[in-house]
């Protein structure tokens, strides 16, 4: 097997290099600015030199909040854009694994979203993932779509970071209450990843850590076990500014293939993550 991941500088497409590189599985990575989603001549030339028998697709954009204000760029690169890579896919005969968000769903209610639920986005973002999700479908049989949301790691495009940089400046910051999730952890999610593209278990799939927790409540986590001296102040989204269409419940049953062992806990996903940072 040889495979091409997209987006390969950041996450989760550096930890899927890692991964596949520590497997002795061959791999080639590409990212901007020699890897444009919007160059489709380019993206093919790029698909039909390297030949792969698996395309991870990872790139794409990635800022919720800042799509409200560029819809044009964010359907061009998410919508359109893998619509490109489906039919590069197409053209080479490859497998086609795309990385999606739980942001396609509602956002309403408390209860987990389940993989066959219907989509309903209610952001840019969310919608400009459905796109990409229906052009992947529609055009192939031999697909995977994984979704995934709060990705931490080590790596650019981390959704962890920012958050403990912003408190090591600050006494008091003020997160979400109300939104909840899985953050999930860039190793753990390139592992199942690479379990998924080795198989030919095709479908959608819910790739999360175990356990689900409000913005706020994981922020404590972090400066707790980080030891960071910041104290987190629970709000309301509607009081944060930046975050207009955020979707408030990023939930989301883990769906597997029979036989993959559940993802390891948050708790324990964070406890690794801040001992590598910390090396």
């Amino acid at each position: 097997m040889k495979v091409l991941v997209t987006g390969s500088a950041s996450l989760p497409g550096v930890e899927v290099m890692r991964r596949l590189k520590a497997r002795g599985i061959p791999c080639v990575g590409v990212d901007k600015p020699d890897f444009l989603l919007t160059d489709a001549p380019s993206v093919y030339r790029t698909v039909e030199s390297c030949m792969p028998d698996t395309i991870v697709h990872c790139a794409g954009y990635f800022n919720a909040d800042k799509a409200e204000s560029l819809p044009e760029k964010c359907a061009a690169l998410n919508g359109l854009g893998t619509l490109t890579v489906a039919r590069a896919a197409v053209r080479v005969n490859a497998k086609l694994l795309y990385l999606s968000s739980p942001q396609v769903f509602s956002g309403a209610g408390e209860e987990p979203f389940a993989a066959a639920d219907p989509t309903a986005p209610k952001n840019v973002f969310g919608m400009s993932k459905v796109q990409g999700e229906d052009a992947v479908r529609s055009l192939l049989t031999k697909y995977i779509i994984v979704r995934a949301d709060w990705i931490f790691g080590e790596g650019k495009g981390d959704f962890l970071r920012p958050l403990m940089q912003a408190a090591q400046d600050r006494q008091v910051l003020r997160v979400a209450r109300d939104q909840f999730g899985s953050p999930t952890y860039a190793r753990d999610l390139a592992e199942t990843i690479c379990d998924l593209i080795e198989g030919s278990r095709f479908g959608i799939w819910h790739v999360r850590n175990e356990g689900f927790f409000s913005r706020a409540e994981f922020a404590e986590m972090v400066m707790k076990k980080a030891g960071i001296d910041c104290r987190i102040l629970p709000v309301a989204t509607a009081d944060l500014p930046g975050s207009p269409r955020r979707p408030l419940n990023l939930r989301m049953t883990a769906e597997l293939p029979a036989g993959f062992a559940p993802m390891p806990p948050v708790e324990d996903a964070l406890d690794r993550f801040l001992e590598n940072a910390q090396r």
